[in-house]
């Protein structure tokens, strides 16, 4: 039995006729009749009876039809369902992310998708960047994002995984607001950095400002978890930080100053392991967050040399 000859049946029930189904199907009488004569003969029963005003249904066909409508139901709803997952659209994605990303291009890319596809499921964990590639090695998730570029990953960090630069994130220095106007030569007599403690896969801005600022003699540092965390210090006054504007923005008393020439910008990077099969809706998220990094490119102005998005496997 196929699901044509389901539509069939229910064609000549609704219209009371073989001739009458005929005409709405669009096709001749005499194939219509064979079909159901051939369907009656495969179940071995009649489906059914002749009236004086045409045919209507036997008891085995008012149980094919009602069963009949809801297989009918269930193949659009599967074959619509299937089509929204081959389009990223219906699904579940896994995502790991490093807080500060969240902030800077994660949260956007999330409303993009939650609007555009309400039934993709998208479960997300905010975690410290190793937890992140340690939950991502054991496949408990599919993507993550870190604020780290290639050159930052320890090389025992980058065995198996596929990175993509996405984009290029400023920084600035976070000081508390009645300091904002404070002018300190070289960078040196902020006093206090408040920075995220050092991690064993990744190098970044604790090393930097450490190695430059290893002369300063008021110099000293209050090691946090996450950037994040330093907001309220800095806000109650207690140092300085690096951090990037939106974050920055989000904090009453802190000012965000241009950050020195020597702090480079952080790099957002998408990453999944090497070798494994992308599904739609994981494609779909790399995909809005390509779009999203190259609207930011093109609203910052031309990438500097040698600056293009490349997509990195290692392993």
């Amino acid at each position: 039995m196929e699901f044509r000859h389901l539509s069939y049946f229910q064609a000549i029930v609704a219209a009371g006729s073989v001739s009458g189904a005929a005409k709405e199907l669009g096709m001749s009488q005499p194939p219509l009749s064979a079909t159901i004569t051939k369907l009656e003969n495969e179940l071995g029963v009649k489906l059914l009876k002749r009236t004086s005003q045409g045919v209507e249904p036997t008891a085995a066909g008012l149980h094919l039809l009602e069963r009949g409508q809801r297989l009918i139901a269930e193949r659009e709803q599967l074959t619509h369902t299937l089509s929204l997952m081959g389009k990223g659209k219906v699904g579940e994605l896994r995502l790991g992310v490093e807080p500060m990303v969240i902030n800077e291009i994660i949260a956007d890319a999330l409303a993009e998708i939650t609007l555009d596809t309400p039934q993709v499921r998208i479960r997300m964990v905010d975690l410290e960047p190793e937890e992140v590639l340690t939950r991502l090695k054991k496949g408990e998730l599919d993507l993550a994002c870190v604020p780290f570029s290639r050159a930052q990953f320890a090389v025992t960090a980058l065995n198996g995984l596929t990175l993509l630069p996405v984009v290029s994130i400023p920084l600035k220095i976070a000081v508390p607001s009645s300091r904002a106007k404070e002018h300190h030569p070289l960078d040196h007599g902020w006093g206090r950095w408040i920075l995220p403690r050092k991690l064993r896969s990744f190098t970044g801005m604790p090393e930097i400002v450490k190695e430059r600022l290893k002369d300063d003699e008021t110099f000293e540092v209050l090691e946090v978890s996450t950037p994040q965390s330093a907001m309220p210090l800095v806000s109650a006054g207690v140092g300085v930080a690096p951090t990037t504007q939106r974050i920055a923005a989000q904090w009453k008393g802190v000012a965000a100053l241009d950050a020195p020439a020597w702090l480079p910008p952080m790099q957002a990077t998408l990453i999944w392991r090497s070798g494994i099969e992308m599904t739609p809706t994981m494609r779909r998220f790399v995909d809005t967050i390509k779009q999203i990094g190259a609207v930011r490119k093109g609203a910052l102005g031309p990438p500097s040399r040698g600056g293009a998005t490349n997509l990195i496997t290692l392993g």
